[in-house]
């Protein structure tokens, strides 16, 4: 298999970045964006399902956790082919291949906890630890997490039981793989130690996860997805005046604790300084 990076087009890349950098829940509601769909679907997608296919042959047991019920699947096969013209078979490999994105089935009990999780494209972080767990349980690692927690009760509520919502998380990381699990062979910042500020920033890709949910709760469930695009920084920037600006204020703005978690100590003032 051709497993070469798959490169979103900077044009196409969302821009998120905000001032000063906080880690907030950035929820809005689906049907006010831009694109109000639940999928997003382009030229690309044989490349992703190449390298999901290529997750699950190599690593199924990390890829795919738990089970669902079936109507929840064909629920989602459903809106699918209605938002994209693509039909999937309702069963978990299916929709794990014909969708871009990732996602996670959240069962609605006495709490709602994560049921069944199809992750091939993890930003540094195991599907595997996260199966059962509620909201609080999965956010607890993540730095800065204050505002995450306190309104966990109220997220839950209106994204997973009332309305479908979108927000982004952007990333950068010096790695082009769609796949950065933590174990994943992938180059690491600890490989650009001796890199010049401008060669960092020549060796760097913005991440970003576009995440969409979807209540179902004539079904006691809800559904995340999580839609990954990869781009070459120095793409990024390119598309519009002032982002250097940006990014280099949203870098300085991170708490240590952030730069920490993000494992960033080592590049972020060499990439401020590049930016500036």
């Amino acid at each position: 298999m051709n497993r070469s990076p798959v490169l979103t087009p900077a044009a196409c890349m969302p821009w998120p970045v905000q001032n000063p950098f906080r880690m907030r829940p950035g929820l809005t509601h689906l049907d006010n964006a831009d694109t109000p769909r639940l999928f997003l679907r382009d030229d690309l997608a044989p490349a992703y399902r190449a390298h999901k296919a290529h997750a699950l042959d190599t690593h199924r047991a990390e890829a795919l956790v738990g089970r669902t019920d079936p109507t929840i699947l064909e629920a989602m096969a459903q809106l699918h082919e209605a938002e994209t013209g693509v039909a999937a078979a309702p069963d978990l490999d299916a929709l794990t291949l014909t969708l871009q994105e990732d996602f996670v089935v959240l069962r609605d009990g006495d709490t709602m906890t994560t049921e069944c999780l199809s992750v091939c494209f993890p930003s540094n972080w195991r599907p595997r630890e996260k199966h059962g767990l509620g909201f609080a349980a999965i956010h607890a690692p993540v730095a800065d997490n204050q505002l995450l927690l306190a309104g966990a009760n109220g997220i839950i509520d209106l994204a997973f039981r009332k309305r479908r919502m979108q927000r982004y998380v952007w990333l950068l990381t010096p790695s082009a793989d769609l796949s950065q699990h933590p174990h994943a062979q992938r180059t690491r910042w600890e490989a650009l130690a001796n890199a010049t500020p401008q060669e960092l920033l020549a060796q760097t890709y913005f991440r970003v996860e576009r995440q969409t949910t979807l209540p179902l709760p004539h079904l006691k469930a809800g559904v995340f997805f999580i839609r990954v695009m990869v781009c070459p920084l120095a793409d990024v920037l390119a598309c519009a005046p002032g982002r250097a600006g940006e990014l280099r204020e949203a870098l300085a703005s991170m708490s240590d604790a952030v730069v920490a978690y993000r494992g960033m100590e080592g590049v972020r003032g060499r990439l401020v300084v590049g930016l500036g």
